[in-house]
């Protein structure tokens, strides 16, 4: 490589000293695009750019509106909450605000962290929207542009017009591991251009021009009021990056100290009148803490771990806790070999090092400083082990509660050494030898992420069937304007109807019949509204009447109170492995309800594959899993996975602390050499117990495995596919009480 010599490098104006990055100001000159400076042009590269990457990593499914059918755990309930918000015809305070969501308290679907801004934003133009309509996808397309929009300002004013190392540079952050995550399912969480957007702004307010004062106020209110909007994890961040910004200009004393409180004090009010209006603030409090703090944190090695996605250098590496995949801030090989070629040089070439002025490194250092012991939180681990434990007793950790999912903390210094790493290779090297290792790197980067992508791609394109087959689903909102799920899935998801994926089954229904409902997932809940549903909402069907206007899905627990109650027998009935309640009609369904045995017997849907579709089996990891009529043990139809996954299924409504006996019928293609296991889950404990991993043949062998159950009544089969070749086939797989 060549190095850049004096010449290369045009006499540094006095006054650039005083800026960010003036010693790359060199890379300003003879630049053939030179023309290609305008907002216009950097909005329509990222317009472009924006768009290309969303298809690539997502796919055209997931991009149209109108397709629901692949909307995963998390993305369902942020659908559900934007869908019965929509069809609310009032108007409400806050904003986000509907009784048709956790009816009849209501609740914020701001609370189910979808973007509350555009719900807002989008329920005026309802009339004009289709039905159904999830802009998840879109919204995943514009966090895309902006962040590869900011990137490009940002490395605009440290390259000047060198168009090509600009867009490379921006690629990187396209590619940046801790965003391309969240395109599986936290779409609020994608919008961490708004991060981008604060180191700008730090940037520009570094320029002492007559107006950067006024423009950096004006642009701080704006991000601040955006960032509050979208998501309350990335406007933490903002506000933190914009204090800094704050404390620089003071130190500096280009602001007095009674503007800068006037300042803070403008930032604060703005965010949070915003966040009161959205309806993130919780009335006395209760209810916005949860619990996870310490166990959704950022690990010492997240920067070096590419987590379950298997990277082409670096090896997946231990963790404390199984939550710290919030803390997934993986650099990259591409961005790790580049920081070490970056430092190696920086030792031989110390001259060309840059004497950054304190007034602006110190309080971006502090802000960063600040956000990473935020990321690692009270118990900072390495690996597996714990190198410091700050609060042993958790007793400060109380009060840091809802700040759980903490790892996410680092996306702002991730960020910032993204750029550090991006930037210093124009300090040592001329622009072309720097534009061609950038070049480089990046290929290594987009091959080293690519195992993430394809994760995401495959997740994103599977469609999740519903178990409700009956055409008397359909007709239910005609008849009724409630749809009650008892207990509820807030009240603990695996003993409510569905189980864990009740929430989804049934607010899809409540969507599509345009009712009310009382059951639903959300990131935080009030307390009141908890009090409600899971106690007096239970109490008040028991011993009082079924409401004409509801209909109700509920246990056998339930529907036999309520047989035994003011309501009466004959008024519930089984429909697709649940049990339907009205005081309306009968919907032409025996009265009487199955008995145990019977019920147990029809506790795992579809346990023969004979549907011809996989529901309600859901895949896990990379299981590519589908039904195949190449061979079966009963029927016509078995499971075949053919890659390295599983596929699982909820069972609930056991009986707490009986034993029970799941078997499972196990075949395989002549050349497998992939191993199987039968693996239980128990909900109440979360324990996993399995069968030994077994090799498979041609001909069915049976697989049986015993778990008792816990308090919830409840547990998850998985139908495991270890590494290996070969098709792995399932098949009648069936629970038995032991006696």
């Amino acid at each position: 490589m060549v190095y850049g010599t004096p010449h290369d490098t045009p006499a540094a104006d006095s006054r650039e000293k005083h800026e960010v990055f003036a010693p790359l100001l060199k890379a300003r000159s003879g630049s053939p695009f030179a023309w290609a400076g305008s907002l216009w042009f950097d909005l329509g590269i990222a317009a472009v750019a924006g768009l290309l990457y969303a298809l690539l990593v997502m796919g055209p499914g997931p991009l149209n509106p109108r397709n629901v059918d692949w909307l995963t755990p998390d993305t369902s309930c942020y659908y559900i909450g934007w869908e019965l918000f929509r069809q609310d015809p009032k108007l409400h305070w806050p904003l986000t605000y509907t009784d048709r969501l956790g009816y009849p308290e209501g609740e914020s679907v701001a609370l189910l962290d979808l973007n509350p801004l555009l719900a807002v934003a989008l329920k005026p133009l309802s009339p004009l929207l289709p039905e159904p309509l999830q802009y998840f996808g879109l919204e995943v397309v514009l966090a895309c542009a902006l962040q590869f929009f900011f990137a490009f300002r940002i490395f605009r004013r440290i390259l000047g017009a060198n168009v090509l190392g600009i867009a490379l540079c921006s690629a990187f952050f396209l590619l940046s591991p801790p965003l391309n995550y969240r395109f599986m399912e936290h779409y609020s969480l994608t919008n961490q251009w708004v991060l981008l957007a604060a180191l700008l702004v730090f940037l520009q307010a570094q320029h002492e021009s007559s107006n950067a004062i006024r423009r950096f106020v004006i642009s701080a209110v704006v991000l601040t009021a955006i960032s509050v909007g979208i998501n309350p994890y990335l406007a933490l961040q903002v506000l933190l990056m914009l204090t800094a910004v704050v404390a620089s200009l003071l130190w500096k004393r280009r602001l007095t100290l009674r503007r800068a409180a006037g300042i803070m004090m403008l930032l604060c009010v703005t965010g949070f009148a915003m966040a009161y209006s959205l309806g993130f603030v919780i009335e006395g409090g209760r209810g916005y803490a949860g619990r996870g703090f310490r166990f959704y944190s950022m690990n010492v090695l997240s920067p070096f771990d590419p987590h379950g996605w298997k990277s082409i250098i670096l090896p997946r590496l231990p963790q404390a806790t199984e939550g710290q995949y919030e803390g997934y801030n993986y650099l990259g090989a591409g961005v790790l070999l580049l920081a070490l070629i970056v430092l190696a040089t920086a030792f031989f070439q110390r001259r060309k090092l840059p004497s950054p002025d304190k007034h602006w490194l110190m309080p971006l250092l502090v802000c960063c400083f600040v956000l990473t012991l935020m990321a690692l939180s009270t118990n900072v681990t390495v690996g597996s082990v714990t190198l410091v434990d700050l609060d042993p007793r958790e007793r400060l950790s109380a009060y840091l509660a809802p700040l759980r999912s903490s790892g996410r903390f680092f996306w702002t210094p991730y960020y910032l050494i993204l750029i550090v790493v991006l930037a210093a290779p124009f300090l040592f090297f001329r622009r072309r030898w720097a534009n061609l290792l950038l070049a480089s790197t990046l290929l290594l980067q987009f091959a080293d992420t690519r195992a993430l992508r394809d994760w995401v791609h495959a997740r994103l394109n599977e469609e999740v069937p519903t178990p409700l087959k009956s055409p008397i689903w359909s007709k239910l909102g005609s008849i009724h304007q409630n749809l009650i799920v008892l207990p509820a899935w807030q009240c603990g998801a695996s003993g409510s109807p569905g189980g864990p994926g009740g929430y989804r089954i049934f607010g899809f229904l409540a969507v599509n019949q345009k009712m009310r409902t009382n059951s639903f997932q959300s990131g935080r809940y009030t307390e009141a509204a908890r009090d409600w549903h899971c106690g007096q909402s239970i109490t008040a069907v028991s011993e009082g009447a079924l409401s004409p206007d509801s209909a109700y899905v509920v246990t056998p627990e339930l529907a036999a109170r309520i047989a035994q109650g003011p309501t009466g027998p004959g008024k519930c009935h089984d429909l697709d492995r649940f049990i339907l309640c009205s005081t309306n009609t009968d919907f032409g369904l025996p009265s009487a309800l199955m008995g145990p045995e019977a019920r147990l017997e029809s506790a795992i849907g579809n346990s023969g594959f004979e549907d011809k579709d996989l529901g309600p089996w859901l895949w896990f990891r990379e299981a590519d899993a589908s039904v195949s009529a190449d061979r079966a043990h009963g029927g016509t139809h078995s499971l075949a996975e053919h890659g390295a996954g599983s596929v699982y299924q909820d069972v609930t409504g056991l009986e707490p602390g009986r034993t029970y006996t799941i078997s499972a019928w196990l075949s395989a293609s002549s050349n497998a050499t992939a191993p199987a296991q039968l693996i239980i889950l128990n909900a109440s404990d979360g324990v996993a117990t399995s069968t030994p991993a077994v090799q498979g043949g041609p001909t069915w062998q049976n697989l049986l495995h015993s778990v008792t159950v816990g308090p919830e009544g409840a547990i998850r089969i998985y139908l495991l596919r270890g590494p290996g070749s070969g098709t792995i086939y399932w098949d009648d797989i069936h629970i038995a009480r032991e006696k």
